[in-house]
């Protein structure tokens, strides 16, 4: 009696039945997300950066801005951009955390007005969407059965993270589609200088890509990576002479605005512990193990070096909530056969069920980030362990 129950439930699991009614529960969990991630976007798009860039083309210093508090710089078209928040109730202080090479990208943007460039950087930001599902399926994605690829991306859809990610305008699918382009250049094409700028531009947000950075120390793309530094140490240099600074201040300066958000992200190391000194501790060490881990880990675990990458990445500085979408990452490990256990596989989709779910029913409450915040912390001690035991056994692993 078992028996034949246990092969009911196998044969539904690989019927045709099932993966219909799991796609149109996860489509129409999708379609509500871009629905509303496009109508937040519209209204309360206030990420974009669009101040701090158009001050610094325009010889306005926009850290000094940040630093001192001012609300609105004397610079042409801002305080259309400062003067729309009012009217909505969501003031705006200008908050420059990102270094001049990196506000410089935002250039083809600033050439419109505020909200014309609003809308620009939401269309922008759901082609940077469609252009990571079709990296992804190149490149760690390959090898996934496309239906269970399919139901990766609705599921990173209709999450919370990258609803978030579209309503508020911000920069973390721009940075993560260069850096799916810079693998794929690098790997599938072969091709390293455009690599390099790719991985350069993926830059802009560096909290998360330049952990993932590591991916390429662990292939040994050395070209990629010096490629990818030189654009911006030109850019820093521009900048200095543009705002009449020194070249370590337009170092120092974008990272003094960055360290007053460092205790105000959501499930980060940052969070909890507040910020300060032990934290910054805690995140360099993070970040030696994580670059330790890409030089000595053996071949042939690309899947789960990118998977510490993207777990540490996400706790390791400041995140809020709208950076999570690239937890998805993470099932591509599972289809290799050195890759983790069918009990960890299910205990990691139902963490992504938690953080991209659970969190916003509970209104990103104190409670709802500890529900999604201790699952995660646990899986990523299990990657910890995964790729120690890689290490240490020379390729044999824990499942091995």
């Amino acid at each position: 009696m078992l028996k034949k129950a246990s092969d009911i439930i196998n044969r539904f699991s690989r019927s045709r039945e099932l993966y219909i009614m799991i796609y149109v529960i996860m489509g129409l969990l999708a379609a509500v997300s871009v629905f509303a991630g496009i109508r937040n976007a519209l209204i309360f798009s206030q990420d974009f950066q669009y101040d701090a860039a158009k001050a610094l083309l325009y010889g306005t210093d926009p850290y000094d801005v940040s630093l001192e508090g001012m609300k609105s710089p004397d610079v042409d078209g801002l305080s259309e951009f400062y003067s729309y928040y009012e009217s909505i109730g969501a003031p705006q202080r200008m908050e420059a955390n990102q270094f001049p090479s990196l506000l410089y990208l935002l250039a083809p943007w600033c050439f419109f007005s505020a909200k014309r460039a609003r809308v620009l950087w939401l269309v922008s930001n759901l082609l940077f969407t469609g252009f990571i599902i079709v990296l992804l399926r190149h490149t760690f994605f390959k090898e996934t059965d496309k239906k269970l690829f399919f139901i990766f991306v609705l599921l990173m859809i209709a999450g919370t993270p990258w609803r978030n990610q579209i309503g508020v305008g911000q920069h973390t699918l721009f940075s993560v589609m260069f850096f799916l382009l810079a693998v794929y250049l690098s790997e599938e094409k072969r091709m390293p200088v455009p690599a390099g700028i790719a991985l350069a531009v993926s830059y802009f947000k560096y909290t998360v890509t330049a952990p993932l950075a590591v991916y390429f120390i662990y292939k040994r793309r050395w070209k990629e990576l010096i490629i990818s530094v030189i654009p911006h140490i030109a850019g820093t240099a521009i900048a200095a002479v543009s705002l009449k600074g020194s070249f370590p201040d337009m170092i120092i300066k974008p990272l003094k605005v960055a360290s007053s958000l460092s205790g105000e992200g959501s499930m980060d190391i940052g969070a909890i512990m507040g910020g300060g000194i032990a934290c910054v501790v805690v995140t360099v060490l993070l970040m030696l193990f994580l670059i330790a881990a890409g030089f000595i880990c053996p071949k042939g675990n690309d899947r789960l070096i990118i998977s510490l990458c993207v777990l540490l990445s996400l706790i390791m500085t400041y995140h809020r909530l709208y950076d999570f979408f690239i937890m998805i990452f993470v099932f591509a490990y599972f289809d290799e056969r050195e890759g983790g256990s069918p009990a960890a596989e299910i205990f990691y989709l139902l963490t992504c069920f938690d953080v991209f779910f659970i969190p916003r029913l509970l209104h990103e409450s104190e409670a709802g980030l500890i529900i999604a915040g201790v699952p995660y912390y646990l899986f990523t001690v299990y990657i910890l362990i995964a790729v120690a035991e890689k290490i240490r056994n020379k390729g044999g692993g824990i499942y091995g």
